[in-house]
């Protein structure tokens, strides 16, 4: 799976990372004041963390998710580095598969 193409976009007063979805939505996600993960989840199923922790907050919300749901989809995963504010920031994102 591609990385999708991040942009930075204002998110409740901070810089948050968001990318063309597909739908209508624009799914804009920033990390917490303290660093820590902020996340967003689309109309359209993508989800996406931003922040310290981001792997691991995006793999117990999904575990949380499929633990609770009777009908949760596979997702195709990834991982990146991107720059945020000027620093090095953790991006992990789920996109259910098709």
């Amino acid at each position: 799976m591609e990385t999708p193409v991040f942009r930075p976009e204002p998110k409740d007063g901070r810089e948050g990372l968001t990318y063309v979805c597909g739908c209508s939505c624009t799914p804009t996600a920033a990390p917490a004041e303290d660093g820590a993960a902020g996340m967003e989840h689309c109309c359209c199923g993508k989800v996406h963390f931003v922040g310290r922790g981001a792997e691991s907050a995006l793999s117990a919300y999904l575990a949380d998710r499929k633990a609770t749901r009777k009908r949760e989809p596979e997702y195709d995963r990834g991982l990146a580095t991107i720059a945020l504010a000027g620093a090095p920031t953790e991006v992990a994102w789920a996109f259910p598969r098709e």
